[in-house]
């Protein structure tokens, strides 16, 4: 009983040590972590809102927080689509209702394109990214799923260029029936389903991945209506 008893102290001692180094381990680099975080979310809206002249791949974390600054304004909209004055999007905290953030491109003060995040259920995880229209507030400019957990080779094409590229040109805006139309995946190719103004409106889906494409489709509709009356007090200027 006394060998037990000695290693298990011996084993609980161990336990306590390696425990405290990686705490202090963690602690120590918990800035650089969470600086990577944010310019990981940065570099995803800069990617989505379509700069004028594309993001390096090479580009050290302080280079995208940089640019983020010098190229983006961030507001607050409320769900009738008002600017919240004297907030930013940092202010949006976990269980407030009603407020949305905005990002907005600008190059020497003109605006190129608006940008919001997108969330929602995939087929084994949650979806994250962002979408960009640009000023006429019914043409994408771009989209970006940059956090997914669907599987390799299927559902997570959605963060391949190739996917996203599809979108840029589609439309939330029907101008013929004059209601907003938020984007929606086809199972196979749009040229199939529609040869008319309807296809701006739809984009191919990824085979195999017929559950993940309709979580874009539901996440997509969710968020263009949820932005709808921002936009739609666009469209009136």
């Amino acid at each position: 009983m006394k060998g037990y008893k000695e290693t298990f102290i011996f084993a609980f001692i161990v336990c306590i040590v390696c425990s405290v180094m990686l705490s202090s381990f963690y602690e120590g680099l918990r800035p650089r972590i969470e600086m990577n975080a944010d310019a990981e979310v940065k570099r995803n809206i800069l990617k989505a809102v379509g700069l004028k002249e594309p993001l390096a791949d090479n580009l050290k974390n302080e280079e995208y927080l940089r640019i983020y600054k010098e190229k983006i304004e961030e507001l607050v909209i409320d769900a009738q689509g008002n600017v919240v004055p004297a907030r930013k999007p940092l202010d949006i905290k976990d269980g407030m209702k009603g407020l949305y953030p905005l990002y907005i491109y600008k190059e020497g003060g003109k605006v190129i394109s608006y940008a919001y995040p997108i969330s929602g259920f995939g087929l084994w995880s949650v979806l994250y990214g962002y979408l960009a229209i640009e000023p006429d507030a019914i043409t994408v400019r771009g989209i970006t799923f940059y956090k997914e957990g669907e599987t390799p080779g299927l559902g997570a094409e959605i963060e391949k260029d190739w996917f996203q590229d599809n979108f840029k040109g589609k439309k939330i805006w029907s101008e013929k029936e004059h209601r907003v139309s938020p984007i929606a995946l086809v199972k196979g190719k749009v040229k199939d389903f529609y040869e008319d103004e309807r296809a701006d409106h739809y984009v191919d889906g990824i085979t195999a991945a017929t559950l993940t494409g309709k979580g874009v489709t539901a996440l997509l509709d969710h968020w263009v209506r949820t932005y709808e009356p921002f936009f739609s007090k666009l469209r009136k200027m």
